[in-house]
């Protein structure tokens, strides 16, 4: 018995992470006939999947069990990305090719300079390979400077996307707006025109339902999604 059994066991539910996350693969797999198969034969279809997730399609799942099913399901949770540190940046920029060859000239340079200059030359031998360095370190710091810059206007400009992605569900026969981040497993989700879904599900109810998944598949024709019993009347 792997854990994701024992966690869904534990909470009282009867189908794992594992099994649901089979469901996704075989779809991601472009899988169809196994998918439906494996929903109607292994977890008994459709309603004896809603029944052993605790969902009820009218009311919705539960505000009170919404620990129970983090602790067997995980969350949808996306921690936001991080901006790169600055030194990260500058170290990055000095990872060019050219920089690195102007580098070790500098220091070639100025280890010849002091060697070779007379001892009344010695105070300013070393000016010639310095200039290279300092060269080197504007160019750096100036590289990644606006690359700092960019990556915070990206990081800006995403955070303002992501907040903007909410859904509309089902919970306690009530329908909640809510971040997708704070989406749960048995979640029912009311798909609008025009919304982007931003978690893997199965249709429960649908009429003229389509999808367009060209950025999963790469074609750009709508499909269509429907439940499984219409999906197993079609094969």
């Amino acid at each position: 018995m792997d854990d994701s059994v024992r966690a869904a066991r534990k909470e009282n539910y009867r189908v794992s992470k594992a099994q649901l996350i089979q469901i996704v693969e075989c779809y991601r797999k472009r899988k169809y006939i196994e998918d439906n198969e494996f929903i109607k034969n292994d977890l008994g279809g459709m309603a004896n999947l809603l029944s052993a997730l605790d969902v009820n399609v009218d009311t919705g799942i539960s505000a009170t069990n919404l620990q129970s099913r983090i602790n067997a399901f995980g969350t949808n949770f996306k921690a936001p990305q991080e901006r790169t540190p600055f030194c990260t940046l500058v170290f990055e920029a000095l990872n060019d090719f050219m920089l690195k060859i102007l580098i070790v000239c500098a220091i070639v340079s100025i280890a010849v300079d002091m060697s070779l200059a007379k001892k009344e030359d010695l105070g300013h031998a070393w000016i010639e390979g310095a200039a290279i360095l300092i060269a080197v370190a504007v160019v750096s710091l100036v590289s990644a400077w606006s690359d700092f810059k960019k990556e915070g206007q990206f990081l800006k400009q995403q955070l303002l996307e992501e907040n903007s992605k909410i859904v509309t569900c089902m919970r306690d026969n009530k329908e909640e707006t809510i971040h997708k981040n704070f989406i749960h497993v048995g979640d029912i989700i009311k798909i609008q025109n025009g919304m982007i879904i931003p978690v893997d599900g199965v249709v429960v109810q649908a009429s003229g339902v389509m999808s367009d998944e060209s950025s999963m598949t790469g074609e750009s024709d709508h499909l269509p999604k429907e439940t499984l019993e219409k999906c197993m009347q079609r094969q």
